[in-house]
């Protein structure tokens, strides 16, 4: 370790920068995981012959189990810090995948993928990520959460057509034994190397790190609540599209190796764009990043909106324009909690920051097959989350406004 340092950000051998190396690829091969729902939810249907809100039903219990646990596992990373937390979460991600190989009934699918699969998740992802990567760094804070989230994205490219050709190859059973036995086998050792904290921090004037705020405190702030209600809207969202766009393509006569293809593209680009979008928040503000890159993901949005059968050209340009809001945007919003609200806590307070969208999240891709199954189409889902998109922007742009410091 002597060959790293722990002070300076812009010391490329800075430890900080090896932390955001191994949240990376922790985030590529163990958090995009998630991306690859959308194939595998096509071979259910096809396989079990369920109903799209049923099936889609497990992602939405995964989206509960995340609000739920992220904010216990925010406090368990403030007190325990990463070594702890993510190794625990890896086993417990491939033990999910592994009971993944024998599901035979809706409550299976549900209890295996939606609570275990997706208590590793999150004790591997998001609230972990953001939380050690935040308190190596300040200044550059952006672009370093931007690499580290871009991850998801990155690995999104690799595992998606990969599950798409393994479940070709050898059945979707197999596909999961696979990659359970890749995931376990790469990050249980990766993550030895993780460390919750700077070895050496900077000594500060009292409160001038933000280590006044508290959980507490944060939630008699203005800015926190609009910011959950942008979570909200966000969350939902993302979710509707995440889980329905494979099924959606493929109803309008895309094969679903394309499908996988496209999104594969679409992780290229919300990789770079989270990257991207991090430099850009450093430059010229999280705040004015977050609200070009929602503007970006709501033309995405349209023209998802008006995809069809006869208009199957435009998945082109969704696939560009939203993979590129999304990725930004998704960075920049973590980083304006941490902007906003800095410190010692920050796991707790990112963690209860996301009961919303995780509860949103749940319940978005059940009404959207609901809708489906009810109307034929996901043309009013989609404009559902059109409106949704507006108003996460308002609102987050709104909580920059409104952010003040606790007294």
């Amino acid at each position: 370790m002597r060959f790293f340092e722990t002070t300076g950000e812009g010391n490329p051998r800075y430890y900080g920068w090896l932390v955001v190396g191994l949240t990376f690829l922790t985030m590529a091969i163990g958090g995009s995981i998630v991306s690859t729902f959308p194939v595998f939810y096509v071979t259910f249907l096809e396989e079990f012959g369920w109903s799209r809100a049923d099936t889609a039903l497990a992602f939405s219990t995964s989206m509960v189990t995340f609000a739920i646990s992220a904010g216990p596992i925010g406090a368990l990373i403030d007190r325990f810090g990463p070594r702890v937390v993510v190794p625990s979460g890896v086993v417990v991600l491939g033990a999910g995948l592994v009971l993944m190989s024998a599901v035979s009934t809706r409550f299976t699918l549900y209890l295996f993928y939606g609570v275990i699969v997706a208590l590793g998740v999150t004790l591997i992802g998001m609230i972990p990520t953001s939380t050690v990567v935040s308190q190596w760094f300040v200044r550059m804070r952006s672009t370093a959460l931007g690499i580290a989230h871009s991850g998801r994205s990155a690995g999104s490219l690799i595992l998606v057509p990969l599950s798409a050709f393994l479940i070709d190859w050898a059945g979707w059973r197999s596909a999961y034994l696979i990659l359970a036995a890749g995931i376990v086998a790469v990050l249980l050792p990766l993550n030895l190397f993780l460390h919750r904290q700077p070895l050496e921090p900077k000594k500060t004037k009292p409160g001038e790190d933000g280590s006044d705020w508290t959980l507490a405190r944060a939630i008699r702030n203005r800015a926190f609540w609009l910011l959950f209600m942008s979570g909200i809207f966000q969350g939902a969202s993302f979710s509707i599209v995440g889980v329905h766009q494979v099924a959606h393509m493929v109803d309008v006569g895309i094969t679903t190796i394309m499908a996988a293809w496209l999104l594969g593209f679409m992780a290229i680009l919300r990789a770079l764009s989270g990257i991207a979008g991090g430099w850009i928040g450093d430059l010229v503000g999280r705040r004015w990043t977050f609200a070009a890159a929602s503007a970006i993901g709501l033309s995405g949005v349209l023209c998802l909106m008006f995809v069809s059968a006869d208009r199957w050209m435009l998945v082109y340009p969704f696939v560009l324009l939203y993979g590129i809001g999304a990725g930004a945007r998704g960075t920049s919003f973590v980083s304006l909690k941490a902007d906003i609200f800095p410190g010692k806590s920050f796991g707790r307070i990112l963690g209860f920051s996301q009961l919303g969208a995780g509860l949103a999240s749940g319940l978005g891709p059940w009404f959207a097959g609901y809708i489906f199954d009810v109307t034929g189409s996901y043309q009013w889902a989609f404009v559902l989350v059109l409106v949704m998109n507006m108003l996460s922007l308002f609102t987050g742009v709104a909580a920059t406004r409104r952010a003040a410091r606790p007294a």
